[in-house]
């Protein structure tokens, strides 16, 4: 009995306690809420803090952050009155009047087309200084990034950046920051808020193009990219990490610069021809777009996109949204494999746009759509949608969801030189329900549906009765799904989703297997490494592996090679690997999400005399440029690896050059090879490997981040090695050089994916060593050797926007061109894209 009133005592107290201080938080939030107006609230880490002391009229004392030092100029010559409101061991708050004024000149934006300051803001508005540190501690993590939206960023002996956020958002701050888990990436914890106004305007990281020259210093100051798309837009989210990204898959900024010294005519080969439409089928991006209407098109998106990647193979096609405000602003017309109209209005004229893509080669599927009237006279039968029993091949009985309309029977064509096919009916009706249009001249093929094989059931559960029938044929209207896309010639097997497996530590010696392991003990905890996208379990003992559980979250690392087959011959990689540090230590998987966030996990972790590289058999979850899917087949080349720039060097005050690099890198890496030099492996810009100008087999992405004075950059990389689909691969060309030459003495052995990582890495660290002594002049001249844009003529914007010719690469790494006027514009890649068939520089949207 006394134990029990014992028990109930301790937690009566421990009730009292935790309601005291949670109505002692509350007090203090309320009051910090209500100063946030008048006065600048300051939330420190005791152990990183800028010194206070309480009282009136004080001035601040020095402290070791930059800004905080100079907090006496950003009231003028008025004293500072600081008082304390709260004082913990490990945290401090004050409130400062008057409220600190930081003016912006000498910051950098976050964002290259947005002024966040302009105009009125909301008074809900708060503005925030924020100060970031390493963190060698492990931490709870609250995520900075969804509670403000950062917009200008300083670097110095800490990383600081001005963000805006809500009052309710700057109260949450608190919270978070009282409970020691805010942190704003990997690695990167936050050690001071401060609220305060603003005054002028950020500096942007490239100044807008115009004919000037823009002045090194500029670029001296960089200590993250930019990222380039508005902030609210969740479609282009930007990627916020207080580690800015200084090269996206491809870097992104944008700026003003001269022509090169010599001219680029005579050293820049002339763009190849391209080739049409119906001859380059097989070489087309795997794009299937989706088109979903102009209303709530994002949401219609999601639930159609799982429908169709049932019934196409996704190691060959990725499906995308093609959003309405797209369809006439991006150069997709010759970027698609199929596109899909799911709505049945079309608005704006943007069937015009879809008919043209048809007459010119495309390959359209319409799902219920008023598109389907430029082909065919329809009948209306219904006002709204019903359902039908549909007579296809060899099913008769099923029932689907269908359109409003029917075809007429006499399958007259409604345009010059497209023929008409009924390939389904209404059993009951008679009329035709599905038809394949066919221009004759082109090739351009559409099938039009008045099924609506692209909606589930549940859209039309206006009865139980009727939802029952729909299920029942559900399988079977998958099954004509696949029918009708293989019809197109599109491959509708399903691939077989491989599991994932563990990660093999190897290395080219113990020296640097030693080194690896001595720079992660801080932070292993219990043999794991925990971070942001992944947790990484080192397996060091004895554990049988059949025991071992390998989710996208959690991996586990087998340190002794030994004990695990894999599908990577690491002999044929080290004896072509002739690098003094890049790829000495391989993080090796046959099945993985993405190599991108082994490097992100441990790159700021890993000493100088580390070169990580990690490497994949297979990718699940591969990214490319923007946020776009890398199709990961077996037999890409598929790795990520680990560099170190100085900030204040050669390439360091020119990182956008990095992507460049890569790209250079993977075709000397093959084309140096003696026998291989006529290979026709060219480069795109930004930074896509083609085979000549129509077919793309590779491309990279680099995410770099500032610590210390030093770019860490991420580089990723995927390159078609021996895997014919989806476009075309190395061994492809190489096949084809032995047929042309019919020569035994010339026979070229096929690659293989391990010499192909090997000899790429060769020749990116001697790259980057001759860029870091010589400058980019050196550089520039060795890649226009084999780029595709020499002279060209373009377009900026649009097929309407500005006629421009190609220089070339500007002092920074950005597109140089000459407009008509014979001003010199450099163009970033941030956004856009080039379109090689239209000769169109364009945005480019996710």
């Amino acid at each position: 009995m006394l134990i029990t009133v014992a028990y109930l005592y301790i937690y009566l107290m421990r009730w009292v306690r935790r309601r005291s201080d949670a109505m002692k938080r509350l007090q203090l939030i309320n009051a910090i809420r209500k100063s946030l107006r008048c006065s600048s609230i300051q939330l420190q880490k005791t152990n990183r803090s800028c010194i206070l002391s309480s009282g009136t009229n004080m001035s601040l004392a020095p402290g070791p952050t930059d800004w905080c030092s100079n907090l006496q100029t950003l009231v003028g010559n008025e004293l500072v009155n600081v008082e304390v409101m709260l004082e913990k061991s490990n945290v401090r708050i004050y409130a400062i009047e008057p409220k600190l004024i930081v003016p912006l000149n000498g910051w950098t934006s976050y964002l290259l087309n947005q002024s966040p300051f302009d105009g009125e803001k909301s008074r809900d508005i708060v503005f925030v200084i924020l100060e970031l540190m390493q963190c060698n501690h492990e931490v709870q993590r609250n995520q900075l990034e969804e509670l403000v939206n950062l917009v200008a960023w300083k670097s110095g002996r800490s990383f600081q950046a001005v963000a805006e956020c809500t009052e309710n958002g700057f109260c949450q701050l608190t919270r978070s920051f009282l409970d020691n888990c805010l942190v704003a990436q990997e690695l990167l914890e936050v050690t001071s808020i401060t609220s305060i106004d603003v005054r002028g305007q950020p500096d942007k990281m490239i100044p807008g193009a115009s004919g000037s020259q823009t002045s090194l210093s500029h670029f001296q100051k960089l200590s993250g990219i930019q990222s380039s798309s508005d902030f609210n837009n969740s479609s282009q989210q930007l990627d916020q990490d207080c580690k800015e990204e200084l090269s996206g898959m491809y870097s992104d900024s944008d700026c003003a610069g001269e022509a090169p010294a010599e001219p680029l005519e005579e050293i820049a080969p002339e763009m190849l021809t391209p080739v049409t439409r119906k001859e380059n089928l097989h070489g087309k991006p795997p794009n299937v777009l989706v088109y979903c209407g102009k209303k709530d098109s994002s949401r219609l998106f999601e639930n159609v996109r799982s429908i169709f990647a049932q019934c196409l193979n996704t190691d060959k096609y990725t499906v995308y949204h093609l959003k309405h405000d797209q369809v006439k602003t991006t150069p997709w017309l010759d970027n698609t494999t199929l596109l899909i109209i799911s709505s049945d209005k079309v608005y704006d004229g943007v069937d015009e746009v879809f008919l043209k893509y048809f007459l010119e080669g495309g390959t359209v599927v319409s799902f219920g759509s008023s598109f389907d009237a430029k082909f065919v006279t329809r009948i209306q039968t219904n006002s709204k949608s019903s359902i039908l029993t549909l007579s296809y091949e060899n099913w008769s009985d099923a029932t689907f969801i269908c359109g409003r309309h029917v075809y007429e029977t006499s399958l007259k064509s409604l345009l010059c030189d497209v023929t008409l096919t009924c390939l389904a009916q209404d059993k009951h009706r008679g009329n035709p329900v599905i038809l394949e249009a066919v221009h004759e001249t082109s090739g351009g093929v559409a099938l039009l549906s008045q099924v609506n094989f692209d909606k589930d059931p549940s859209e039309m559960a206006i009865s139980q009765d009727i939802f029952t029938i729909l299920k029942l044929s559900n399988s079977i209207r998958f099954e004509i799904l696949r029918s009708l896309f293989r019809r197109l010639g599109i491959d509708s097997d399903q691939p077989v989703l491989p599991s994932l497996t563990p990660i093999v530590l190897l290395s080219c010696s113990s020296k640097s297997k030693q080194q690896f392991f001595k720079s992660l003990s801080s932070r292993l905890k219990d043999g794991h490494l925990v971070s942001k996208d992944v947790t990484l379990q080192f397996i060091t003992d004895d554990i049988s592996l059949s025991a071992i559980n390998v989710t996208s979250s959690v991996i586990p690392v087998i340190t002794d090679a030994q004990r695990i087959s894999i599908l990577f011959d690491f002999a044929v990689y080290k004896a072509n690997l002739k690098t003094k540090l890049i790829g000495n230590v391989m993080f090796y998987a046959d099945v993985i999400t993405t190599t991108m966030n082994l490097i992100e996990s441990l790159m700021f972790s890993l000493p100088a005399d580390v070169g990580l590289v990690a490497v994949a058999t297979r990718q699940t979850a591969g990214v490319g440029r923007g946020g776009n899917a890398w199709l990961s087949p077996p037999g890409c080349a598929m790795f990520s690896l680990h560099l170190r720039v100085p900030q204040r060097s050669l390439l360091g005050e020119r990182i956008p050059f990095l992507q460049h690099i890569v790209s250079l890198a993977v075709v000397l890496g093959v084309r140096q090879k003696p026998g291989y030099e006529n290979l026709d492996l060219c480069i795109k810009w930004p930074n896509d490997i083609y085979y000549g100008a129509s077919m793309k087999l590779g491309g990279n992405i680099v995410k770099s981040s500032i610590m210390n004075d030093i770019i860490h950059a991420n580089i990723g990389c995927g390159v078609n090695v021996a895997n014919k689909d989806p476009t075309i691969c190395i061994n492809d060309l190489i096949q084809m050089a032995n047929e042309t030459s019919r020569d035994d003495s010339k026979w070229l052995n096929l690659l293989s994916t391990e010499e192909v990582i090997a000899l790429s890495l060769n020749c990116l660290e001697d790259l980057v060593e001759k860029f870091q002594s010589d400058g980019p002049d050196g550089f520039k001249r060795l890649y226009y050797r084999y780029w595709l844009h020499g002279n060209q003529r373009v377009r900026l914007n649009s097929e309407d926007g500005p006629e421009a010719t190609v220089i070339g690469l500007d002092e920074f790494g950005f597109l140089l061109v000459r407009l008509s006027n014979g001003q010199m514009e450099s163009v970033q890649p941030d956004g856009n894209s080039f379109d090689m068939m239209r000769n169109l520089i364009a945005p480019k949207s996710n």
